[in-house]
């Protein structure tokens, strides 16, 4: 048995040094600012592990720590997660139940003894619509946004419970009671404010990346991916997903990055001229001419 542990701490000590030396390698070349993930596959993971569907929830979570300690160890400065969608409530009031007691348990967790908070500096915000949950539930969430309101680490976006939808409904209600009050003139009303009264305003979003196969968005993030993300659709379940699988979505990424920066700037460059066109066709006549060139 002494063997066997001292085998054990051997290993990770190795597989830390391995981990540290790849991501030294992958922080050489650019890193993104803003990665969000879908983290699908939890339910399905406990039944293929013949486990209660909770215990596929707290395997999620444990996963979750560990992503963020790689994305930390990156320099990834915003993370996004999508921890419980709007119509999760469709869900079995007992599933419902055991979701609301485990987030509660483990934002105040996360809050006062992860080493991500405690010794990285992480904020967190929670994003969606709280009216929805149960006053217990709010009041851990204020808790730990107000604990970290002023921690200058990783930013943490817990989506809880959100969908985009609802999230620029949001932000078109808030741009229509500012042009009412005076705040904002008819003049001033532009995809940019639009933008800045959503709930994840930037930056950017660059990756993202949904586990368990499914190649859908289940309406997270819609306008946020729709500006040049990459997106990553990983046939594993979230509690499988492993640093490989991370750093490959890296090494992708930065294969691409080039690319995407071009992309993003031959469209920055057509919309801005483009946008007091005569017509939908001179529009697009514009910017095709733009990137043929």
């Amino acid at each position: 048995m002494p063997l066997q542990k001292h085998c054990r701490k051997l290993c990770s000590q190795a597989s830390n040094i391995f981990r540290k030396f790849l991501v030294h390698i992958l922080q050489q070349g650019p890193i993104p600012k803003h990665v969000a993930f879908i983290m699908d596959g939890n339910r399905r993971f406990a039944r293929k592990s013949h486990q209660v569907t909770t215990s596929g929830h707290v395997a999620g979570f444990h996963k979750l720590a560990n992503v963020l300690e790689w994305c930390n160890d990156l320099g990834i400065k915003h993370v996004s997660v999508f921890a419980f969608a709007i119509n999760n409530f469709n869900r079995s009031e007992e599933e419902v139940s055991a979701l609301m007691h485990l987030a509660k348990d483990k934002l105040k967790e996360l809050a006062d003894n992860s080493e991500l908070v405690r010794y990285h500096g992480a904020r967190i915000r929670i994003v969606g619509n709280k009216a929805l949950l149960p006053s217990e539930v709010r009041q851990v969430m204020d808790y730990a946004e107000k604990t970290t309101q002023d921690n200058k680490g990783m930013t943490l976006n817990v989506c809880f419970p959100y969908s985009s939808t609802d999230e620029m409904t949001s932000a078109i209600r808030a741009l229509i009671d500012d042009a009412e009050s005076g705040k904002l003139q008819e003049s001033e009303i532009s995809e940019g404010t639009l933008e800045s009264r959503l709930q994840i305003p930037g930056p950017d979003l660059d990756i993202l990346v949904r586990t368990s196969g499914q190649i859908r968005f289940s309406n997270f993030m819609l306008w946020q991916s729709s500006k040049m993300a990459y997106i990553q659709f990983i046939d594993v379940y979230w509690p499988e997903f492993s640093l490989f699988h991370m750093l490959s979505i890296m090494i992708s990424w930065q294969c691409a990055y080039l690319a995407i920066e071009k992309k993003k700037q031959t469209v920055a460059e057509c919309t801005r001229p483009c946008m007091l066109s005569a017509s939908v066709s001179d529009d697009e006549t514009c910017c095709s001419e733009r990137e043929a060139a």
